[in-house]
């Protein structure tokens, strides 16, 4: 602010720009170096890895307007933060700004390629550790994106094959940790899983029942935990 001659202070007044969440305020200021300057609301108590998570989606929904090739961020006041929470809210800004810059355009005729190339996260550390987190952040971002393509892939192209393939091959890239069992309908039918059986009727598609199982490749074992999903696929075909 003191760089631009005071121009946030009075923008931010003129504007109403408290700093509560989900405000936004972005000048164009082709003048200083930077072609648009962002400032983004977090509130008093932003604290947790969401709002921070939040603050990236928020950048990177500002970016996608402006267009932009490149952004930094940079908090208003990280003094307080100790080591540990600098990696964890440089780790959930980089998650926010991935699944926000995101667009499922497999189907479109035209695709759009987000044009942001580069995020610098500033102030918040450097160095292996940070390294680690934000790697972590890249691989959880990607699986949830993954998921999200599953679940909007169209009937047509997402059956009950596809989806077991899907699982077959993550397990096989992940063969130290993951196994996979597909069951076929007859192998269901030996398993007396009438129930599944016959919601699957109602589908042309054959039903494969995929049962995924994580076991740590280190340590012992101390609890076993089953989630079980429907794996609904609303193919009618």
């Amino acid at each position: 602010d003191g760089l631009l001659g005071g121009m946030l202070a009075e923008a931010s007044s003129e504007e109403d720009f408290t700093g509560k969440a989900g405000k936004s305020m972005v000048l164009r200021l082709p003048s200083c170096g930077s072609k648009r300057v962002g400032l983004i609301g977090l509130g008093k108590t932003a604290s947790s890895p969401a709002s921070f998570q939040r603050l990236g989606e928020a950048v990177a929904a500002a970016a996608k307007t402006a267009q932009a090739n490149s952004v930094a961020i940079v908090l208003a006041s990280s003094e307080g933060l100790s080591n540990e929470s600098k990696l964890n809210t440089a780790s959930a800004i980089a998650s926010g700004t991935v699944l926000g810059i995101y667009e499922d355009s497999r189907y479109k005729s035209e695709p759009r390629k987000p044009k942001l190339n580069s995020v610098d996260i500033i102030g918040l550390g450097t160095g292996p550790e940070l390294e680690k987190k934000l790697k972590y952040a890249e691989n959880v971002s990607s699986a949830i994106i993954f998921g999200r393509e599953l679940v909007n892939s169209p009937a047509n192209v997402l059956t009950p094959a596809a989806l077991a393939a899907e699982a077959s091959n993550i397990a096989s890239l992940y063969s130290d940790v993951l196994s996979a069992n597909i069951l076929s309908a007859e192998q269901c039918k030996e398993l007396k899983m009438g129930s599944y059986l016959g919601v699957a009727a109602a589908s042309a598609n054959p039903p494969h029942f995929i049962h995924l199982c994580y076991k740590p490749s280190s340590g012992p074992i101390k609890t076993k935990l089953a989630l079980v999903g429907k794996g609904l696929t609303f193919d009618r075909l």
